[in-house]
């Protein structure tokens, strides 16, 4: 196989320009040698002017890199699968024309879509400070971004922009991911964490953050609070953040009312755990007919303590060797709310409302705490020990013994007494005896009549969602350290953590049936890898082979085929 050079002519005499094909020498059945054509390039000056070099990368391309191309140093190897496979969930989320769409209103002449990429990126592949991400940059491969152009001060600028317009980025980005999956808003579980912050408690004065109750046990930290919304499908289409020292309760009509408003709706169940049920909450939800099933103590309420009772004695009465049990009942519960006197001042009030309670036990959970407590005891009694064998003050040896219970959650079973030299405890028995008859126990409150009461313990245990969704946002997300000081940048950085969840959890959707989690995806994925290097003066670039559970994940995410065209 040749190319050929055809001086044709034409009404005999020798064409100006002639022509190149590629002819293949066959002998034909005489035996005489002939050339077939194969494929015509057309008039050669044109051909050599225009097309050789797009003809000749096309072969290239197609025969791969040669042995000595190989052998040759590499500019770069950039990691590029992972990337590839969130850029997929961004288009299909349709982010980039939220922003297109929003950006229009703006004088804003940075690519912000180029920007929010590389912010909620970062936090699903390598976390960190926005200083570190400028270093992330140097390491991944962003198809159509031109990353050494991203500066640090306009990143600042895109989380600003973020967070002025984040009602409509996030509800954009609920209703597509509600479209994606059919899904619709008529069960949310809400629940609240909170992160702390590192700073001088004198540099927080007036601020959103503030001292309250740490779920991340650093009550001596200034802290703020947030709240998630996400549906029965686990789908997260909310976030709100609120002043560190906010308790629970006080956020649950303002989140609940705007939701409704947000997506139209006009009845939600609201599924949340205990903390949810104090202050004016319960009222206002019975009061506005609003469904819910809400978490109530089993130790410390009244009517929580007197539904586990009833639920014992059944329980004992049908099958007390059970590893499962349910138990529904009526009671009457003392709601006590508060109504204003006058402008500055309230006036506590309380009203009895007749209340489904429906108990729940789990042997399992059972064995579970009664083997930690008893852990717990003979960690305790050691302690104690070691304690009053140190050379330190009896004032000292108290303070360490009562922080050792708490740190424990053990200070409700021991009276703590100074006797000479030595601290002695003793358990509390009545304590003790009431926390053993709740192990395995909890309780759950509803007006529904209708729902099966097994279908009440479903639905509140569903509540999971929340607390794995949390469980991502402080951990493979990094909530936590967040190094911004002003309130709009501390919330920005919290709707960047959130946007990154919500594409963790559309990924963890689509890879359901691989029954791998969306951390370990991105860990396969990212073992994927764009070369690139310079042989001759002619740039080259290419992929490291993608392996087959790789390319599973590409096909569930709906990725294209990942090729070097496509970079």
């Amino acid at each position: 196989m040749f190319i050929k050079r055809n001086a044709s002519k034409l009404k005999g005499k020798k064409a100006k320009y002639p022509t190149l094909t590629i002819v293949e020498s066959k002998r034909g059945k005489d035996g005489k040698p002939r050339h077939v054509q194969l494929l015509h390039l057309g008039r050669e000056d044109k051909f050599m002017e225009k097309d050789l070099d797009t003809l000749l990368n096309g072969l290239l391309k197609l025969k791969g890199p040669s042995l000595d191309e190989l052998t040759e140093e590499f500019d770069s190897s950039k990691s590029i699968g992972q990337i590839w496979a969130f850029m997929e969930l961004w288009k299909q989320l349709k982010v980039s024309q939220t922003i297109a769409r929003l950006k229009k209103k703006t004088k804003i002449e940075i690519d912000l879509d180029d920007y929010l990429k590389a912010l909620v990126f970062n936090r699903l592949d390598d976390p960190g400070s926005k200083l570190r991400l400028i270093s992330w940059l140097e390491t991944v491969y962003l198809p159509g971004i031109k990353t050494q152009d991203i500066k640090y001060e306009n990143l600042l600028r895109t989380m600003d922009f973020l967070i002025k317009h984040k009602q409509q980025i996030e509800d954009q980005i609920a209703y597509q991911y509600l479209t994606l999956f059919d899904s619709h808003v008529k069960i949310c579980f809400y629940d609240i964490t909170s992160t702390y912050f590192e700073a001088e408690a004198s540099i927080c004065n007036n601020d959103i953050r503030q001292n309250g109750y740490s779920r991340d046990s650093r009550s001596d930290r200034r802290q703020i609070v947030i709240g998630v919304v996400m549906t029965q499908d686990g789908i997260p289409i909310a976030h709100y953040t609120f002043q560190g020292n906010t308790v629970d309760s006080k956020t649950v009509q303002p989140v609940l009312e705007d939701i409704k408003k947000r997506f139209g709706v006009e009845n939600i169940t609201i599924v949340a755990d205990k903390g949810m049920s104090g202050g004016n909450n319960l009222k206002a939800l019975i009061d506005n007919g609003d469904d819910f099933i809400l978490g109530e103590s089993a130790k410390t309420s009244k009517v929580g303590k007197e539904a586990v009772n009833l639920a014992f004695q059944a329980k004992e009465k049908e099958d007390p060797e059970a590893d499962e049990f349910v138990y529904d009942t009526v009671l009457t519960k003392e709601i006590f709310y508060h109504e204003p006197l006058d402008e500055d001042n309230l006036i506590r009030k309380s009203v009895e409302k007749e209340i489904r309670y429906v108990a729940s036990y789990n042997k399992k959970v059972a064995k579970k705490k009664h083997l930690t407590r008893q852990e717990n005891f003979a960690k305790t009694y050691e302690f104690v020990s070691q304690i009053n064998r140190k050379q330190i003050s009896i004032d000292d040896k108290y303070a360490d013994i009562k922080n050792f219970l708490k740190k424990k959650h053990m200070t409700r079973f021991f009276d703590i007494v100074k006797h000479g030299d030595e601290i002695e405890i003793s358990e509390k028995t009545d304590n003790l005896r009431n926390e053993e008859k709740s192990d395995g126990w909890f309780v759950v409150i509803t007006l529904n009549k209708e729902r099966p009461k097994e279908k009440v313990i479903e639905k509140y245990k569903e509540l999971k969602y929340v607390e794995h969704g949390f469980a991502e946002l402080k951990h493979s997300i990094k909530l936590r350290p967040n190094f911004h000081w002003t309130e709009n940048r501390i919330n920005a950085h919290v709707m960047v953590c959130f946007v990154a969840f919500q594409l963790a959890c559309l990924f963890e959707k689509r890879i359901k049936s691989l029954e791998m989690s969306w951390e370990k995806a991105v860990h396969k994925l990212r073992q994927i890898h764009v070369i690139e290097w310079t042989i001759k003066d002619r740039h080259r670039k290419g992929l490291t082979k993608t392996t087959d559970v790789q390319q599973d994940i590409f096909n569930l995410l709906g990725c294209q085929k990942l090729s070097v065209n496509k970079l």
